[in-house]
């Protein structure tokens, strides 16, 4: 018999196989949710690289920006978000807004639609809500997610009951560095996180305010979340903090950390885990060896921004939650809102011991780079 088509297209399936059908052309759009300052904001970098087509299977749709396209339009950081966002990136066909009413117009509605909240962590509550009732099917959050515990579960809940996937923005989870620090790591090892930045004595101010649910909640919440994903690290099975040292500050109505460094060990045998997270350059991998020697140090942040490791990571985080989203499956390694949970525990657990132990005695400023390679 002949077909009247002049072409025949055939499935092939294994076996008790699930056939799944998407057009090859498909992709996620991808809404970001507090694009902030060109070179700094989180979500410039992803919003960057979605426009430039380093994430094949996803777009950039929308920039909802609600402090710079509103109060905040005529501020330095708004114009420089203005010169080096939306007149750059409204030519390629990227739709910008102060509110999420509007998301998603232009996309195709089959497609999944990718809400990235990369605001100030106050906001996150909001807008997080705000996303799905805009008909974001899947959101990609960054750290921590929210202020509180409390406010973070409240979001998982809301997430669940819309059966809304919710992938977490904790780069680290799948850095490299990290992967080869657990494959170097033994039983008996230390293995020490350390996660520096670029803050001085004169801009520490303007960080303890802008960051003010602290440095633990925000800054170093990558490396509690890595205790939690892959130590074991909970607030409720630690028996020991020790180590503590540090620089504790009260700047204007902020008491934050300058710098801290601690040990974690739990009651069911994990590793003990060390982070020391220190405003300092940015560095963000460093591994040693049982003897003290260095085995891995790596530079996130390069000279070439954003082209660096911490870019790379980003774009990784991007795909896959695209490309997860598209398959209806949860992108490998990222990290849960669960994860997020357990280290927001974490920084609420540790944060007023850390502070009554630093309190209690003398600690000298950090003055330099206590990494010596």
């Amino acid at each position: 018999m002949l077909l009247s088509s002049s072409s025949l297209c055939l499935f092939l399936v294994a076996p008790g196989a699930a056939l799944t059908w998407r057009p090859m052309t498909m992709s996620a759009d991808y809404a970001i949710v507090g694009c902030g300052v060109p070179g700094r904001g989180m979500g410039w970098f992803h919003g960057l690289q979605l426009v430039q087509g380093e994430c094949p299977s996803g777009r950039l749709s929308d920039v909802v920006e609600p402090w710079f396209l509103g109060g905040g339009k005529d501020s330095p950081a708004g114009e420089a978000f203005q010169k080096g966002c939306q007149a750059v990136w409204e030519p390629a066909g990227v739709r910008f807004s102060a509110t999420l009413d509007d998301c998603w117009q232009r996309g195709d509605d089959s497609s999944p639609k990718i809400a990235l909240i990369a605001g100030r962590t106050a906001d996150n509550p909001k807008l997080f809500r705000a996303a799905i009732d805009g008909g974001a099917t899947h959101i990609l959050l960054e750290k921590p997610g929210a202020p509180s515990v409390a406010e973070l579960e409240a979001m998982a809940s809301f997430a669940e009951e819309r059966k809304v996937p919710v992938y977490m923005g904790f780069i680290k989870n799948i850095a490299e560095y990290v992967s080869k620090a657990l494959s170097y790591a033994t039983h008996d090892d230390l293995v020490t996180f350390v996660s520096l930045n670029d803050y001085t004595d004169a801009t520490l101010g303007e960080c303890f305010e802008r960051n003010s649910e602290g440095m633990l909640k925000n800054m170093a919440i990558h490396e509690l979340a890595l205790a939690a994903t892959y130590f074991g690290m909970r607030s409720d099975n630690l028996v020991r903090v020790d180590d503590v040292t540090g620089d504790l500050r009260t700047i204007g109505d902020y008491t934050d950390f300058a710098s801290v460094e601690f040990t974690l060990i739990n009651k069911e045998g994990a590793r003990p885990h060390q982070s020391r997270p220190l405003r300092r350059r940015r560095l963000l991998g460093l591994v040693t060896a049982p003897d003290g020697s260095l085995i891995i140090k790596t530079d996130m942040v390069d000279d070439a921004r954003p082209r660096g490791p911490t870019a790379r990571t980003s774009t990784a985080t991007s795909e896959r939650c695209a490309r997860a989203a598209i398959d209806g499956a949860f992108p490998e390694g990222v990290a849960t809102i669960q994860t997020a949970i357990e280290a927001l525990k974490l920084a609420e657990y540790l944060t007023p011991v850390l502070k009554d132990t630093l309190s209690k005695t003398t600690v000298p400023n950090v003055t330099a780079d206590p990494v010596k390679p």
